[in-house]
């Protein structure tokens, strides 16, 4: 095909990153947006072409596609994909894919029957300087990490927070947030055997509605016999935080900082060398996704439904430890 014609299924905040990327694409072909907010929609058809639905039901209907975006809150997954799914229609699902572990397993389960061609938005994994580190690491295991997100308290009135602050739909800032950071450990590390989570909560006061934990720290132990300490805050208004990986195998220790995932690569007995984040990552995972879908072959896809699916289980296994106190094995 000579453009892949494309419909979103929700239209916020994230969705305009993929929206001002693709847009640059000319093999994509933006045909369709659905979002429950009628206005969102209809200014997405009118800047980027296009028709506006409030029922994806209705916009598979009515529209011809080639592939589905999903970009939806953690709470409101599963018809979007089930319908995907029943029209075998390729579809690429923003992270997390879900909180509730039986509705995304279901997902997974039907996409591997189908073998369905899928995305999930795991954009960390597409970064130069992770594959140079996948590449070390291959051959040099890492024995230890850690990392994780540190920023401060939600403010504002954003439409993110009305769901974002709410543990019960949001999965908390482990499950929606630092998942980008639980994710980069299993595709750097391997599969996990267990998981080990406590939170700590009522610290952060004065915000409406709000349910989510304050911090929370995990154990994870890899089926490798490597370990690694993740953490989460949303807590720190003085500063001082952001995001971060440090791994340590026996001759490389490799440092991630920032939201673009700048990595610093010491050897032994070697120079230090440095591997700047890319701008426009998004655009760079959807690239891959388009020639996919284009091709017919899943491999320019380095995350599909399945594997972000593992990503997920983590981190509602982890969930399940901060409630009960207790590890959770895996697999």
């Amino acid at each position: 095909m000579d453009r892949v014609r494309l419909g979103f299924i929700g239209c916020g905040g994230v969705a305009q990153q993929h929206f001002k990327g693709l847009a640059e694409l000319p093999e994509a072909q933006m045909a369709a947006f659905c979002d429950i907010n009628a206005e969102a929609a209809e200014k997405a058809a009118a800047q980027y072409g296009g028709r506006a639905f409030t029922n994806h039901e209705a916009m598979f209907a009515e529209t011809e596609l080639d592939a589905v975006y999903i970009i939806l809150p953690p709470f409101a997954h599963g018809p979007a994909e089930r319908a995907a799914i029943e029209r075998s229609l390729p579809f690429f699902v923003e992270k997390p894919v879900g909180n509730d572990l039986e509705v995304c397993r279901e997902i997974a389960q039907a996409v591997e029957r189908r073998g369905l061609l899928t995305s999930v938005g795991y954009m960390t994994r597409y970064r130069e300087s992770v594959q140079s580190a996948r590449r070390i690491l291959a051959a040099d295991p890492a024995v230890m990490a850690y990392g994780g997100w540190i920023g401060g308290a939600p403010k504002g009135s954003a439409p993110i927070h009305s769901w974002w602050i709410v543990k019960e739909k949001s999965g908390g800032q482990l499950v929606e947030q630092t998942t980008h950071t639980v994710d980069l450990a299993r595709y750097l590390m391997g599969e996990v055997a267990e998981v080990h989570a406590a939170a700590a909560r009522g610290f952060v006061t004065g915000v409406p509605n709000y349910t989510n934990d304050d911090a929370s720290l995990l154990t994870v132990r890899f089926r490798s016999g490597a370990i690694a300490t993740l953490y989460s805050a949303c807590c720190a208004d003085g500063g001082g935080g952001g995001v971060t990986l440090n791994l340590y195998a026996r001759q490389h220790t490799i440092l991630f900082t920032g939201w673009n995932h700048t990595a610093k690569i010491l050897t032994a007995g070697e120079e230090a060398r440095e591997i700047a984040g890319e701008d426009g990552i998004f655009q760079i995972e959807d690239a891959a996704f388009l020639q996919a879908v284009r091709s017919g072959e899943a491999s320019p896809v380095l995350c599909a439904y399945p594997d972000g699916f593992k990503t997920t289980e983590v981190t509602l296994a982890a969930n399940r430890s901060m409630e009960t106190g207790r590890p959770v094995t895996l697999g």
